[in-house]
């Protein structure tokens, strides 16, 4: 039984491919975590589920689980450029494509969803865990991570550690340093440095970028350093939505979609929520939850943006991707 007010949150496309990945991530979620603590889990789209597909997914949750799964539309706005962002800039950006990882127009519109939308449809919740379609619990977990949240206090939890792209994330350290001067302190914490060779002919894409953003200075220097956010890997999270709520949250949220950055670089939603959550509510309020948990790309080869097969899996099958300890 669920001792909390949480849910479990899904975005996904109704493709052949991603319905059978939801449709196994699913599984494993109930088989190793929700069939013992039944929270309700809502799978949101974009309007692209009709309701044999929504059967389909429906149908391959077992009896005593299925009716904690419903689907809910997006508002149509949801995944549309919104208004203040110039959307010819935004395609012009898009398509130079100056890192393997610069992504589409959907992706940049994802990440502004779990940064700035989210909270709207977590009203009747005090926490929720985001799942991605393609995120499979590969082991039980013992105990019921929302509780554990709630005992302990904490905001946010994950379970991995990385970093991300300096170029996605330009302008960033800059940006939160303006907004959060209380918190300066913290910041060589949070961000590596990392120069890029402007004149290099493999640069001379991203100096397109920020030529087009306004960003280039004249003369080109020899070389900027910019800085790469370490972040929490949030295709699986669990956060307290009532510090998301908060006035002072809400306000730099709107900051940062003011901004455009999301659009006009890459500023991904797991650098995002690593920095607010550290800067608003503190490093002592982030957990890691620790178990075996694996996405696509650390399971299979996989077609890159830039055309190419790429394959990021561990060498044996003694690992999953991410952390092999149970949650504590």
């Amino acid at each position: 039984m669920t001792s909390t007010k949480s849910a479990i949150f899904y975005l996904t496309q109704n493709t052949e491919v991603r319905r059978t990945y939801l449709k196994t991530s699913l599984y494993f979620l109930f088989r190793n975590f929700n069939a013992k603590y039944k929270y309700p889990v809502i799978l949101f789209h974009e309007g692209d589920y009709d309701l044999k597909s929504q059967e389909d997914v429906l149908m391959s949750v077992r009896d005593s689980c299925r009716s904690l799964v419903s689907f809910q539309t997006l508002d149509k706005e949801d995944f549309e450029i919104p208004a203040h962002i110039d959307k010819d800039r935004v395609r012009k950006i898009v398509a130079l494509r100056p890192v393997p990882y610069w992504r589409n127009e959907k992706y940049r519109m994802m990440c502004r969803w779990w940064t700035v939308l989210m909270h709207k449809y977590a009203k009747n919740y005090d926490y929720i865990m985001r799942l991605d379609d393609d995120s499979f619990i590969e082991e039980p977990i013992q105990k019921d991570m929302f509780q554990v949240m709630k005992d302990k206090g904490f905001v946010y939890a994950s379970n991995i550690i990385h970093n991300d792209c300096a170029m996605c994330s330009y302008g960033m350290r800059d940006f939160f340093e303006k907004h959060v001067p209380s918190k300066k302190s913290l910041m060589d914490e949070l961000f590596i440095a990392s120069k890029i060779p402007m004149r290099a002919i493999q640069c001379h894409t991203f100096r397109s970028v920020m030529s087009i953003n306004g960003d280039l200075k004249d003369p080109v220097p020899e070389e900027i350093v910019s800085w790469s956010p370490i972040i929490y890997y949030n295709n699986f999270f669990v956060t307290d939505m009532n510090f998301w709520r908060r006035d002072d949250v809400q306000a730099l949220v709107k900051e940062i979609d003011s901004n455009g950055s999301i659009f006009y670089y890459r500023w991904g939603d797991a650098p995002l929520h690593t920095l607010i959550v550290s800067l608003m509510a503190g490093p002592d309020k982030i957990e890691r939850f620790k178990f075996k948990y694996s996405k696509r790309m650390q399971r299979e080869a996989f077609k890159g943006d830039d055309g190419h097969l790429h394959c990021y899996m561990p060498g044996d099958y003694a690992q999953s991707s991410c952390m092999s300890e149970q949650v504590k």
